[in-house]
């Protein structure tokens, strides 16, 4: 690991991992590690001197359920995650993010969030996530745990994920482990010394799972738990990743995703994450969206009940993003009824405990220098968590700009819209009257656009996702699509590129499913005769020209 010139962080309140540490004001970090922790005698000559005045050190929050994707490490950190814990990723995923990583550590390139990975889940054939990541293997039977193990373990895992999960939450059926088999995996992980994260989500299965000797439960149940079942699973001492941030995935009565209504987080974030975001409130929602009331009650009873609960945020599921959403799992808790200090615990200390993590979680000598300075004072008010000043992975301070805009945000955000592609297309063709977009084709056979369900009836598009007037049952969507889909690309559009909030009148010369090209009105902009291509994730596109 190279070494950065040390500094002190003065004048500061210190969130040590369980609450604020009495008297300590000054934080000093030298080659990596928090060398000294106490008032401002701390300091040494030729230390760089950070001012902490009004704002809170925290130690570097950890998010505790994620799912890797190329560049998420480098996201998190600019949120001040800087440990995520993959709860189920393949290795063509993880060694690309691992290498990343530890060019890190060395220094090297931008700075990355540490990870780890339990690599591959443990499922029946079949089973849950099939749709999202086939192929993988498969467990069949017990005979088969030992081997899947080592597997996992020859993949560089260092917790085992299992998933006991037959749909019937989603009033779905789909094959799932049987007790025998999670036994038999259970033993064989812990013969190798992993932990074992169980994926149950109904009440019945979290008890069920807890009573195969699983360490942590990877989600609070989303059915409200009886109060022998909160007593059945505390009996067992797991420990429980709440994510509560799941029904972030679904837009407030406004439109509006959850996260983008925050300005701090939706301000540190670029603007292809944006567009996803909002794009994503594009999609068939069920009638009555989850409100997570069960989840947050199980969530409650289980730290009332003595249980450790981590937070943890499943990104990146639709509506959460790496790093960003961590903050918003610590509203849901507060909201739930935690204290700020306890959600705080649930993002650092715990986890890290929990995980076998000994070099972070806490504010003290001889920690990885993974800190987090915070406007405001987040043990009265967690929203302080979101107003982040600076961040420091292993003593290297974040560039929160740097990402944005770059390669690796295109390959993740790409990424996440090839997978809900995927997701989409396996969910159309094992249960055919599923809701799904559907493409709307001419007589001769030429795509003029599609139609979309979404909660409020089906949204008209162009062929590259541009919405025509408003949601409408799915007759007179296709016939706005067949009417305009194709006559309104001679119009006149409104354009915005990138994070510039100034919209410019264009025509679009070409369209292409993922982007257009586009020649501006203004002929005082410098561009090529034949108009420039962009890609969708750069762009805004409006028929009606935008207020402001």
């Amino acid at each position: 690991m190279s070494t950065h010139p040390p500094f002190t962080i003065s004048d500061v309140r210190v969130f040590g991992g369980g609450a604020l540490i009495p008297g300590v004001t000054h934080v000093r970090v030298s080659a990596g590690r928090i060398a000294a922790v106490g008032d401002a005698s701390v300091a040494q000559a030729g230390d760089a001197v950070v001012d902490g005045s009004g704002a809170t050190l925290l130690p570097g929050l950890v998010d505790a359920h994620v799912h890797l994707l190329p560049g998420c490490t480098r996201l998190a950190a600019v949120f001040g995650v800087t440990t995520v814990l993959d709860m189920f990723s393949k290795p063509e995923t993880i060694v690309p993010e691992r290498s990343a990583v530890a060019a890190s550590v060395r220094g090297a390139g931008p700075v990355h969030a540490d990870m780890r990975t339990s690599s591959v889940g443990a499922t029946a054939p079949g089973g849950h996530p099939t749709i999202a990541y086939a192929p993988f293997p498969y467990v069949t039977g017990p005979r088969d745990a030992a081997a899947f193990v080592a597997d996992r373990v020859a993949e560089g895992a260092t917790h085992l994920k299992v998933i006991y999960d037959d749909g019937s939450g989603a009033m779905l059926d789909i094959p799932a482990l049987d007790v025998p088999t999670i036994e038999a995996l259970v033993t064989a992980a812990h013969d190798s010394g992993l932990p074992v994260v169980a994926h149950a989500s109904s009440a019945a299965g979290a008890v069920t799972v807890a009573r195969c000797g699983v360490d942590v439960l990877a989600h609070a149940p989303f059915d409200r738990m009886t109060d022998a079942q909160i007593r059945d699973v505390a009996r067992c001492g797991v420990a429980v990743v709440a994510t509560l941030s799941v029904v972030d995935g679904f837009p407030g009565q406004d439109g509006v995703m959850p996260l983008l209504a925050q300005p701090h987080l939706a301000g540190r974030l670029g603007a292809r994450w944006r567009r996803l975001i909002e794009r994503q409130a594009l999609r068939w929602m069920p009638p009555e969206p989850p409100d997570g009331a069960a989840q947050r009650y199980n969530t409650v009873a289980f730290l009332e009940s003595g249980l450790r609960v981590l937070a943890g945020t499943d990104a990146p599921n639709p509506g959460l993003v790496f790093g960003a959403s961590l903050h918003r799992e610590l509203q849901h808790l507060v909201d739930a009824g935690f204290t700020p200090g306890e959600a705080l615990a649930a993002a650092t200390s715990t986890p890290a405990a929990v995980f076998g993590l000994a070099d972070r979680g806490e504010i003290a000598a001889g920690r990885r220098a993974d800190l987090v300075l915070v406007e405001g004072d987040p043990t009265a008010d967690i929203a302080a968590t979101q107003r982040i000043r600076d961040v420091w992975v292993l003593g290297r301070r974040v560039d929160p700009g740097a990402y944005a805009g770059s390669e690796a945000e295109h390959a993740g955000v790409r990424w996440q819209r090839d997978s809900a592609q995927k997701i989409i297309t396996a969910i159309g063709e094992m249960w055919p009257g599923f809701p799904a977009p559907q493409e709307v084709r001419r007589d001769d056979g030429e795509p003029v656009g599609r139609v979309v369900p979404t909660s409020g009836g089906w949204q008209a598009m162009t062929i590259f996702g541009a919405p025509l007037g408003d949601p409408a049952d799915r007759d007179e969507a296709v016939a706005v699509v067949r009417a305009c889909g194709l006559a309104c690309l001679a119009e006149p559009w409104w354009a915005r590129v990138g994070d510039d909030p100034v919209w410019r009148e264009a025509r679009i010369v070409e369209a292409a499913p993922d982007r257009v090209r586009l020649r501006w009105a203004d002929p005082m902009i410098d561009q090529p005769p034949s108009g420039q291509w962009f890609g969708l994730d750069d762009l805004d596109l409006s028929l009606d020209r935008p207020a402001g």
